[in-house]
């Protein structure tokens, strides 16, 4: 049953998180950029096995920058809520942050597990996916200069 159209929706404590804002978005899309630009010049330049290694560092790096993203946006307040929605949406995220800091905990030893076995059993070269994890601060950079013209 589909509650009627001019009824507003109110926002619960089991709502889910708010989108990332624009300069978040902006740079998520510039690493996954940074890291296909970089994947098609090593596969031109070294072959397609550095190219493997170049995406594959760059896929773990633009993940990497997501799940930080996730348990950042989960920790902090939403500064568009009501006050009374602030100050419940605090204490919610109070009781929370120890679920959010095993999260953040677990993702970085999930990184470097993931990077260890690709490594490991010779998925990928270490040189080239370490350039592969270059394209987080290119994407970085970029997304956060892309985003700060549109404020001007």
């Amino acid at each position: 049953m589909t509650p009627p159209r001019n009824e507003k929706m109110t926002p619960t404590a089991d709502a889910p998180p708010a989108r990332f804002d624009p300069p978040l978005r902006a740079s998520l899309r510039a690493v996954g950029l940074a890291g296909c630009l970089l994947a098609a010049g090593a596969l031109e330049l070294a072959g397609a096995r550095a190219a493997i290694s170049v995406a594959l560092g760059a896929a773990l790096a633009a993940g990497n920058l997501w799940a930080l993203a996730r348990v950042v946006t989960a920790l902090l307040p939403d500064e568009g809520a009501a006050p009374d929605a602030r100050s419940r949406a605090a204490r919610s995220s109070a009781r929370n942050r120890g679920g959010w800091a095993a999260v953040a905990l677990t993702k970085t030893f999930g990184l470097l597990a993931v990077a260890w076995l690709l490594m490991r059993h010779g998925i990928v070269s270490p040189l080239p996916m370490l350039i592969g994890f270059g394209s987080l601060p290119i994407g970085i950079a970029i997304g956060s200069l892309v985003s700060n013209r549109g404020r001007q």
